[in-house]
């Protein structure tokens, strides 16, 4: 075998031996990293657990190694499935997080008693650099004075000089969000840069949310940003703000969340796609 074959299938071997292994595991944590922009409060804990997504697994059975370490832990999945609730179908090697059911409400499988899985996410299918387009609101007053005394033609003319101006502005652009395994976000895209000139021009963008840090806390995904603080008179004081949004559809280039009472599609990006694939 070629050693570039071998550096290909190094990955998928260790994460194999992890998922077999049954004593040898090292202790570790199941919390993601402490974030800058947001603090978990104590009435409000994370009951997510994170880990791998082991061989074996099926529509039923999730074979589950933690990031706790110990032995690979079998759940039950099939309700989540049922209730739409699997986003991001577990594949060997991902790295997922989970929303379990009570301790005390199994599931009896042959000789095993299974948690329930009440909600899974395969953080993989997640990260990648994620758009959605945004159409610009007109903003535009056509003064209607003596319109009534133009003749037929004359309005024709007027309409379809309307009509022609509003459709070389109304073009959409795009709102990006690179979500990064390091858990940071890159936002780019959105209303172009303006100016005190632009104050007049027919057509405005909506702001583009300049998101900061992502996680998932309590089967929810948490978009944390800063804006400065309006009410100190120091300018260089910022506040930590957070978006809620819950997962509706997470798909191999699709994603959609429901932040309130919207839902925003997103579209992964075509060299993203690419990257995963790979």
């Amino acid at each position: 075998m070629k050693p570039s074959s071998l550096l290909i299938l190094l990955p998928f071997l260790l994460v194999f031996i992890a998922c077999a292994k049954k004593s040898e595991l090292q202790e570790t944590t199941d919390e993601q990293p402490r974030f800058k922009n947001y603090e978990e409060s104590k009435t409000d804990k994370n009951n997510m657990v994170y880990g791998l997504a082991c061989d074996d697994c099926s529509d039923s059975i999730l074979v589950f190694l933690p990031d706790s370490g110990g032995d690979p832990v079998k759940f039950y999945i099939f309700d989540a499935w049922s209730e739409g609730k699997v986003f991001g179908r577990p594949e060997v090697g991902d790295r997922m997080a989970l929303l379990l059911g009570p301790k005390d409400s199994l599931v009896v499988i042959g000789k095993d008693s299974l948690r329930r899985v009440l909600l899974s996410v395969n953080m993989e299918k997640v990260k990648g650099t994620w758009y959605y387009e945004e159409m610009p609101e007109l903003q535009l007053n056509i003064p209607t004075r003596n319109i009534d005394e133009m003749g037929k033609e004359d309005r024709a003319k007027l309409q379809q000089m309307r009509d022609s101006f509003i459709n070389a502005e109304m073009v959409p652009r795009e709102y990006v969000y690179t979500l990064k395994r390091d858990y940071t976000v890159k936002p780019e895209g959105g209303p172009p840069r303006t100016s005190s000139l632009d104050r007049k021009k027919p057509v405005v963008y909506p702001p583009l949310k300049r998101y900061r840090e992502w996680h998932l806390h309590n089967g929810k995904i948490i978009f944390s940003y800063n804006v400065r603080d309006t009410l100190n008179t120091d300018s260089t004081v910022w506040v930590n703000m957070n978006d809620t949004a819950e997962f509706v559809l997470l798909r191999r280039d699709t994603m959609a969340l429901r932040f309130g009472d919207r839902v925003q599609g997103f579209k992964l990006k075509p060299d993203s796609l690419t990257e995963k694939r790979n």
